[in-house]
Formats: structure tokens, C-alpha cells, sequence
């Protein structure tokens, strides 16, 4: 790909992410994505076979550097508890320091595009773990430090509490210091610890 098709799909999947991030996808028109990538419509067919292609390389550009967070936080010499907290607070961190990340990234999980890649990120097609924390909650079972429970379930609690108080602390609702987000970490820690 040349640097100009390289500039072209960039400016597209930034105006997407704009976009879908501020209206979401259904009121996210190709036509006003090409208006703000300054494009042609055509031109986004040209990169992206349709909408739901495009969503999904959005996707892609935005979970990249999540996975490279999760991969750099968790840190196997540390303990779970360790492991655990030092990633949700990097995680909160880092969304609330990337809003148009965040709200893609909740967006696309909580509708049809995103459910089947949560799975995927839990399991591998062979049902192994797919990733470190998935691993991190398996081997905090075998060591009784992390109680038994359905994957999906430590993801909730999790998860859940990260995208609220994300949630809440970029549309001005509470304001976030570091012992707010130290404090969540605990709280989820103790919510899921044996």
C-alpha cells in the first residue's frame, strides 16, 4: 500500500472513529465519514468493502494498543492480586485518557459486531485461554487465590466497574483521582479473590 492509500485509509478510520464514537454506528453515515476524512464516498469503498468492514477495522485499530496494554500489565512474577490491580488501574488510566477509544470500544462489545470477539478473547476455537488475563483468572483458581468461577463472570466483574466509572468520569458525573481508581481496583479484586 502507498503512503497516500496508507494517509487515505488513516483519515477514514479516524473520521469513523469520530463519528461512531460521537453518534454511534447506525447514525454514523458513510457519507458523513467521507465528508470528514475529506474523501469521496467511493473512495471508502475502495479501502473497506462495507460499513460493518469498516467497523470492524476500526475495531482493530483501536483494540491494537488495548492489547498491548493488557500484554505489558500483566506481569508474571507478580503475584494475581498484583497483576490484577496493577491492570485495572492502568486500564482506567488509559481509557479515561482515550474517550474516543472507550466509547467505541463499549459500543462495539455491547452490540452484534463485538459479542462474538469477547468470546474469542476468552477462548481460542481449541477452548484454551486466548490472552493473559484470561490466563491470569485460570491460574489464580489453581492456586486458590481467585475463586471458582465461569470466566465470563470475572470479565463482568471486571469490566463492569472499569466501564462505569470510565463512564461516569468522562461525561463530568464523578471526578477520578487516584484513590478512586486505586479503590476500584481493590473492589474488584475483593470481589473476585477466594
Amino acid at each position: 500500500m502507498s503512503s497516500d492509500s496508507k494517509n487515505i485509509r488513516s483519515a477514514i478510520l479516524d473520521a469513523a472513529l469520530d463519528l461512531f464514537s460521537e453518534h454511534g454506528f447506525h447514525s454514523s453515515p458513510i457519507s458523513q465519514i467521507a465528508t470528514l476524512a475529506g474523501v469521496g464516498v467511493g473512495s471508502i469503498y475502495r479501502y473497506f468493502s462495507d460499513k460493518d468492514a469498516l467497523i470492524h477495522a476500526v475495531y482493530a485499530k483501536v483494540d491494537g494498543p488495548l492489547q498491548c496494554l493488557m500484554d505489558k500489565n500483566i506481569i508474571t512474577t507478580f503475584s494475581p492480586h498484583l497483576q490484577f490491580t496493577h491492570f485495572v488501574t492502568d486500564l482506567i488510566y488509559y481509557l479515561r485518557s482515550h474517550p474516543k477509544d472507550f466509547r467505541f470500544i463499549e459500543q462495539y462489545y455491547n452490540s452484534s459486531y463485538g459479542i462474538n470477539k469477547v468470546h474469542a478473547k476468552i477462548f481460542q476455537d481449541n477452548g484454551s485461554p486466548s490472552d493473559l488475563f484470561t490466563r491470569l483468572f485460570l491460574s489464580g483458581q489453581k492456586e486458590s487465590t481467585i475463586r471458582s468461577l465461569p470466566l465470563p463472570v470475572y470479565l463482568t466483574m471486571t469490566f463492569g466497574p472499569i466501564t462505569y466509572l470510565v463512564r461516569y468520569s468522562l461525561s463530568g458525573h464523578i471526578t477520578v483521582d487516584d484513590a478512586i481508581v486505586q479503590a476500584t481496583a481493590d473492589a474488584c479484586w475483593n470481589a473476585i479473590k477466594a
